[in-house]
């Protein structure tokens, strides 16, 4: 099968998956409508930080159901997935729905942002923030797909979801009296080595903070990661067989 014709059953499968999660629908109707319902009662600048913020996780929405998914209701037995396919399909897999996510983003930044210029309030650097929440955005996709290798369904999302709370959680109850890595990130800036560091194990957990600093280290620290997790999915999608209707 020609790679375009992959690129193709990809893209009815995976939109037809996607129109079938409710979860992902509601989402994707519920995100924009609070960020609206957020601008009008309070500011387009209050409103603005939290688009930016929230954004990658529309990315995250998008890549529940990975690998297990298939492998378990059958779905790679097709003879459309014969002779290796499914590899390709696989591969295709998660460039559909990084397509289909950065398109849905850059429509709600292009609605966004048209806003923000009939209030004279856009900003030439949110076209960074948006540039880096598509960068986090990325990385969630490569992380999943590595995680729905292992966890079926809607698992693999939900699983970083439950790690990123207790990291917030523990973030939270951990601060005290004095300054704290809670302080060094709203001032942006980090005085030694531990705060960074600390500071770095959060942005692989939540690549979401990149985009309320300054690009940085960080920044690049995210863009690492999507290549390691990239590789590592490759090297998954390598060794995987298709052996009596199990993966092996």
């Amino acid at each position: 099968m020609p790679d375009t014709a992959v690129f193709t059953l990809t893209w009815r499968l995976t939109k037809r998956r996607v129109l079938a999660s409710w979860p992902a629908i509601v989402a994707g109707l519920a995100f924009p409508a609070g960020i609206a319902w957020i601008g009008i009662g309070d500011s387009y600048g209050t409103a603005a930080k939290l688009f930016y913020f929230l954004l990658p996780h529309v990315f995250l929405v998008a890549a529940q159901d990975g690998v297990r998914t298939d492998l378990e209701c059958g779905a790679l037995e097709n003879m459309l997935f014969a002779a290796g396919r499914f590899r390709a399909y696989l591969r295709a897999k998660g460039a559909v729905i990084a397509a289909a996510a950065g398109a849905y983003a850059l429509l709600l930044f292009g609605l966004f942002a048209g806003w923000g210029l009939a209030l004279g309030e856009f900003r030439p650097d949110d076209a960074v923030k948006f540039a880096l929440a598509v960068l986090a955005g990325l990385y969630y996709i490569a992380l999943a797909g590595i995680l729905g290798h292992f966890l079926k369904g809607g698992s693999n999302v939900l699983s970083l979801l439950l790690a990123q709370a207790a990291a917030v959680m523990a973030l939270v109850f951990t601060a005290g009296s004095r300054t704290g890595l809670l302080d060094y990130i709203a001032a942006g800036t980090f005085p030694s080595l531990g705060p960074k560091l600390a500071f770095g194990g959060l942005v692989a957990l939540l690549p979401n903070v990149i985009v309320a600093g300054r690009p940085s280290v960080f920044a690049v620290e995210v863009l690492a990661g999507l290549g390691l997790a990239w590789i590592a999915q490759e090297r998954l999608v390598r060794r995987l067989e298709l052996r009596n209707g199990r993966s092996a």
